[in-house]
């Protein structure tokens, strides 16, 4: 069975504070206050861990208070290694009362070539050919994107289905890399070329140019639009079940350890994607930083609908 490794290059302590009121000019009283790590792969990690699959999760991490880090991971039996750097993990601020949410991002410690170096040792000595390997969210200020691109071309030339997650490249960065899968939101997708509007066409023919420029699969979440996944054999859609969401916030995270779970399971597409669709789901039904867990994405499998979709015409892209 394949592995699934998740890396993370600029993790986080997330700090959720409930409060009286969120007014400007006055005192706001914090109500409830929870802290746990942060991070598009531990994120991953996380769901995976819920369904009982193989995983490792990496992150670099900031040695001050990488022990306060760590035992959050171990209180949730993740199954985890540190590359320690100098300075801190950053912590993140999430303010919420009532259906409002402010969040604040801080920067993340200070990583060296030599330390990017390390970090693809540790992912070398740890896969094996065939593992999915996802990197995901944003990276400490120092490191350039194009060295990023070269870590993660490295560990594909090394065996790894390499999974991607997040805003940093472009459609030229992908062309270099062409990855295993990508998993834009819509939002992320507008970023890397022009989608003419939300409809299943335009997604649909945007994913389709991402696909024919290397990347072999494209999985674009839509919010309450659905999940599309698109290859050059196939490409699928599924709905979104009508749930009571409570918060968003780590649902593309979700949705693609649902598709990922799915793979390793060795689902077709379209049950990866009804998959993948009924976790982020499930994540939207809890509240805070709350996640799928396997149990309730079950529970909204056999609600989610899923179909096929003509692939356009070359001349389309």
């Amino acid at each position: 069975m394949r592995n699934i490794i998740s890396v993370t290059l600029n993790p986080s302590i997330d700090v959720t504070l409930w409060t009286d009121g969120l007014d400007y000019d006055a005192t706001n009283r914090v109500l409830e206050e929870t802290r746990e790590a942060g991070g598009k792969g531990i994120n991953v990690s996380r769901v995976v861990q819920s369904f009982g699959m193989p995983n490792l999760c990496l992150s670099v991490v900031g040695e001050d208070n990488s022990d306060e880090f760590a035992e959050y991971l171990e209180e949730e039996s993740i199954h985890y290694e540190l590359l320690k750097v100098q300075g801190a993990v950053r912590e993140n601020l999430t303010l919420r009362h009532a259906d409002c949410t402010i969040k604040i991002n801080r920067k993340g410690p200070f990583l060296s070539v030599v330390m990017i170096g390390a970090l693809m040792a540790l992912i070398q000595s740890r896969m094996s050919e065939g593992d999915i390997v996802m990197f995901g969210g944003s990276l400490p200020e120092n490191v350039a994107v194009s060295d990023y691109a070269e870590l993660i071309m490295a560990v594909k030339q090394a065996g790894a289905r390499v999974v991607i997650d997040s805003d940093l490249f472009t459609l030229e960065d992908y062309r270099r890399i062409s990855p295993w899968l990508i998993k834009p939101n819509i939002h992320e997708l507008r970023r890397i070329l022009p989608v003419a509007d939300n409809s299943d066409e335009a997604v649909l023919r945007a994913a389709c140019q991402l696909q024919r420029a290397g990347v072999e699969n494209v999985l674009v979440s839509r919010g309450a639009e659905g999940i599309m996944c698109v290859n050059d054999r196939i490409a699928v859609k599924a709905d979104s079940p009508e749930v009571e969401a409570k918060s968003t916030v780590g649902a593309g995270d979700s949705a693609l350890a649902g598709f990922l779970i799915g793979t390793v399971k060795e689902y077709g597409v379209e049950e990866c994607v009804r998959l993948a669709s009924a976790c982020g789901s499930a994540c939207v039904m809890q509240d805070g930083t709350a996640l799928a867990t396997r149990d309730l994405a079950f529970s909204l499998l056999d609600g989610i609908t899923v179909e096929r979709l003509s692939l356009p015409q070359e001349e389309d892209s």
